[in-house]
């Protein structure tokens, strides 16, 4: 155990966290400042989810136009928890450690921080869990300081260097008001860039860090076509039989159409087989396509079904690649060739159901195959059922 500095007047510690502009409430602890709560949300997030109830029986409209800035931006990440103090300067290099528990052996992260610094940005985590801070010098022996902050939040979404559009699909409610579970299963863009490029052209070893130790990626679902998978890099055996994360998680191909792909894919049974059968045996998993917005959205919209997800839920999740794209024809009410409206559709037309989920896994079941115990396990994975 570390020993706990004996504090001088001139050495009085004050230790803030914020997430963003967010302040929230304060509690004081002797010299200590512990708010009660951090929102991650970015304010253009918790503006659209504040703003985007939706009629069902109308899909004329879209509400993400009144939410999404004119100017070009990534709205797609989470606002940091910001860590402040107030020490004198620091001449060793000190490490900013976060826990889940108050008393495990190892943190979840361990963030380094160099000498002399007086801040500390931590991202991505999960909303709705208090967590434990402390913030030690190594080689001196000493912790400076400890506390706990409680997160905030409905979408997490991901910051992972030079990958846009990560989003876990925990969060989303269902038709009888549950939240889906986070931390088991991501949605984003792809992790190489594939038509002739290299493997680590999309992500840097930060990068790296997040989505293979700290969200913990163990099974890589792809949906990308033949030719969108040639590399030309220098690797030896490098032919995307394996992920760019490192021979620890799993690679899995389904290619699936890009337009028109909800009647005429022949993948939505094996994909979802292989995704549950991940799930099952505890491995984080990730899917995506070259963008992750049109064959990721819909393999997502079908999933989030599977799970009971509501109409509104289902159509935001949907809307929000427009955060990563920047403006582009994600919305509820895209036109052809886009996938959602067209989707929503065909399976209202044809499958029975008393909610809009309850269609979506008839169409899984009759179309595709997917078993009753399929959609029983994944909700039960995905919800608590």
């Amino acid at each position: 155990m570390m020993k706990r500095r004996i504090w001088f007047a001139a050495l009085l510690a004050l230790v803030t966290v914020t997430a963003g502009a967010q302040t929230g409430h304060r509690e004081h602890h002797g010299t200590e400042m512990v708010p009660k709560m951090v929102i991650i949300e970015n304010q253009v997030l918790r503006h659209y989810l504040d703003n985007s109830d939706y009629n069902p029986d109308d899909y004329t409209y879209s509400n993400m136009w009144k939410s999404l800035p004119e100017q070009y931006g990534r709205y797609d990440r989470p606002e940091p928890v910001v860590f402040r103090w107030d020490y004198s300067p620091f001449w060793n290099e000190v490490v900013l450690e976060i826990r889940e528990n108050e008393y495990d052996p190892m943190p979840f992260q361990a963030i380094h921080v160099k000498p002399k610094s007086r801040m500390c940005e931590v991202y991505n985590l999960i909303p709705g869990r208090r967590y434990y801070y402390s913030l030690v010098d190594i080689m001196a022996n000493t912790e400076y300081e400890r506390g706990t902050f409680f997160v905030e939040g409905r979408r997490r979404m991901i910051r992972a260097d030079f990958v846009r559009n990560i989003r876990d699909f925990g969060g989303m409610m269902t038709d009888d008001g549950r939240p889906l579970r986070y931390g088991l299963l991501y949605r984003g863009a792809a992790l190489d860039n594939g038509r002739g490029g290299t493997r680590d052209s999309l992500f840097n070893r930060d990068g790296w860090e997040v989505l293979h130790n700290v969200i913990k990626i163990r099974a890589d679902i792809d949906l990308r076509g033949p030719k969108e998978l040639l590399l030309n890099d220098d690797y030896a055996g490098n032919d995307m039989n394996n992920c760019p994360l490192g021979a620890d998680v799993e690679y899995y191909n389904y290619p699936i159409s890009d337009f028109g792909a909800i009647t005429v894919s022949n993948m939505y049974g094996p994909v979802i087989a292989q995704i549950v059968n991940c799930l099952q045996r505890n491995k984080v998993t990730y899917i995506h396509c070259a963008a992750g917005a049109d064959r990721t959205g819909v393999l997502s919209f079908l999933l989030g079904g599977m799970a009971g997800v509501c109409e509104t839920d289902l159509a935001r999740d949907y809307e929000l690649t427009c955060f990563a794209r920047n403006r582009v024809n994600h919305t509820r009410n895209s036109p052809f060739p886009y996938n959602y409206a067209p989707s929503i559709a065909y399976i209202k037309a044809n499958f029975e159901g008393n909610t809009l989920s309850e269609k979506i896994q008839n169409y899984l079941i009759i179309k595709h195959g997917v078993t009753r115990e399929q959609i029983n396990t994944f909700r039960r994975i995905m919800v608590g059922d």
